[in-house]
């Protein structure tokens, strides 16, 4: 599950007149940096914060001490503590510097870690002690996105009522979808910028298109044309 919209910076630029001379925040895209344990500066893990499914990503860190050793790449895949797969492989520099990649084949906040695979042939060190080491792993968080293409709707049709309910403005956040139910949060990417948005609206109409933004989503954005976005729907939590 995603996080909350990205806060909006305090200045703002002019918009393109494709969006109807709306001013356009820039968006802050969210930051991943480095994350360990132990004495400051030993064991990190850094990924970048976006990328989309089917991307390949590298995943960088640091592992003083464990040069030449042979790494796994887990990622998490349920709510218990065991619950990690291995995805790639890779080994340490002599540095302790490495990189290990994953081309991602799932969308959703994913949470991913570095364990240092067991030496072949020595004795096996208790289970007590391989978890405990596992669990001390950094873990680094990633938001990835499924692609679909995308176009923006509201200039000529402000004061109409959309699908859902509510008049259409400006400054209403949303996008419109064919099927998903009004009120379905859904996370947008562009360009590095994400917004956590609900449905509400039907569309597009347009072949080839998967979601329709409305103006206010499209500024926030700055998505000044049809293309390209990244997309995820959330899933609603549950009592």
């Amino acid at each position: 599950m995603l996080g909350a919209a990205i806060a909006c910076g305090c200045t703002a630029t002019a918009g393109a007149q494709s969006t109807g001379g709306a001013q356009i925040p820039h968006v802050i895209p969210p930051t991943a940096g480095g994350t360990g344990y132990g004495p400051a500066g030993s064991r990190t893990v850094v990924v970048a914060p976006t990328a989309l499914v089917g991307d390949v990503v590298r995943i960088r860190g640091r592992m003083p001490g464990a040069g030449h050793r042979r790494i796994v790449l887990q990622r998490f895949d349920g709510r218990r503590t065991h619950d990690w797969r291995n995805i790639g492989r890779s080994r340490v520099h002599s540095s302790g510097r490495f990189v290990v990649g994953w081309r991602t084949d799932r969308s959703g906040r994913i949470a991913l870690r570095v364990v240092i695979s067991p030496r072949a042939g020595a004795a096996a060190a208790p289970a007590r002690l391989v978890a405990r080491r596992a669990q001390a792993a950094p873990v680094a968080r990633i938001n990835i996105y499924r692609p679909a293409r995308a176009t923006f709707f509201g200039p000529g049709l402000y004061g109409h009522k959309t699908y859902c309910g509510q008049p259409l403005t400006p400054d209403l956040l949303g996008v419109a979808h064919r099927t998903l139910a009004c009120g379905t949060p859904v996370a947008l990417l562009y360009r590095g910028r994400e917004l956590v948005v609900p449905v509400v609206d039907r569309g597009p109409f347009n072949a080839g298109y998967d979601w329709d933004l409305t103006q206010g989503t499209a500024d926030l954005l700055g998505f000044t044309a049809s293309g390209a976005i990244g997309f995820v729907r959330i899933k609603k939590a549950t009592s």
